[in-house]
């Protein structure tokens, strides 16, 4: 059986509504550093330092954190300068004091006393062209429409809010893909209502598809969001596996998945994330 480690800070949000445990002993190949950060345009990066625990260790007090770690964030091969540390909601992150943008590579490397150094890098991806998102009040349909880039291969995560005040995303609402009208975008549309859709564009590439989500409850809020990002193949693989290690719910599965990571000799992900968020009035 492959190794298996619960790593980072995505992963720690994602467990953090665990209700139920799963105790599975696994092989553990000692402490690793974990380095977690989703790269977002026009904005500054936020690196999360911790250390890798094993699975059947884990508790939902958290991971250890790295707080003396030397951490330097490269564009293209330059130093960016030196990050800061600030904590933020209980946690600590190495911040940059320059914004990420578009068409650069970032290369974050981290080193520790006692722990094998570790370096990660990705780019950022273009902003999906997302328009006509539209639901009306009281039913379990939303809609939109993406215009997918020809040739390249394409990732995308899809979320849908409601509104809180000042149009902030409020409320997650589950959904699943509407089988009467996707049937044919991507490989598996289930019964089950999940937070997120993540996919690639190996069906609609270089196409503009008009998507119907049915949400798990009738839509009763005058305000919703659709948040369509596109990723990095990186991201998107990091996605796609952390998903299949956690059940619905944020109940660990059975038979345990190999979380995709891209941080060379340690663990989690450092990967481009680019949003685009439509708020939009409930007919």
């Amino acid at each position: 059986m492959k190794s298996f480690f619960v790593y980072g800070i995505l992963l720690m949000i994602l467990l953090s509504a665990c209700e139920e445990r799963v105790n599975i002993q696994l092989k553990y190949e000692g402490d690793k550093i974990v380095v977690n950060s989703l790269l977002q345009p026009d904005s500054v990066a936020y690196i999360r330092i911790t250390r890798s625990v094993p699975a059947n260790v884990y508790d939902e007090s958290g991971f250890t954190e790295i707080r003396d770690a030397q951490v330097t964030l490269l564009q293209n091969g330059i130093d960016m300068g030196a990050v800061q540390q600030q904590t933020i909601k209980g946690r600590t992150y190495f911040v940059s004091k320059e914004k990420i943008a578009n068409g650069n590579t970032y290369t974050i490397n981290v080193s520790a006393p006692g722990l094998t150094p570790v370096t990660a890098k990705d780019t950022l991806p273009p902003v999906p062209e997302v328009s006509g998102a539209a639901a009306k009040r009281y039913s379990t349909r939303v809609v939109f429409t993406l215009k997918d880039r020809p040739g390249a291969r394409d990732y995308y995560k899809v979320r849908v809010f409601t509104c809180g005040p000042g149009d902030r995303p409020d409320t997650m609402r589950n959904f699943r893909l509407d089988p009467a009208f996707n049937n044919n975008l991507i490989d598996v549309i289930t019964n089950a209502h999940y937070a997120s859709l993540i996919m690639d564009d190996a069906r609609f590439d270089g196409k503009t598809v008009n998507f119907v989500l049915e949400t798990e409850y009738p839509v009763n809020a005058t305000r919703m969001m659709v948040e369509v990002s596109e990723l990095t193949c990186g991201g998107y693989k990091y996605f796609r596996t952390s998903d299949a290690q956690i059940g619905n719910g944020g109940v660990l599965i059975t038979e345990p998945a190999t979380v995709y990571t891209n941080v060379v000799n340690g663990y989690g992900i450092v990967a481009g994330i680019n949003a685009k968020r439509i708020v939009f009035t409930t007919e």
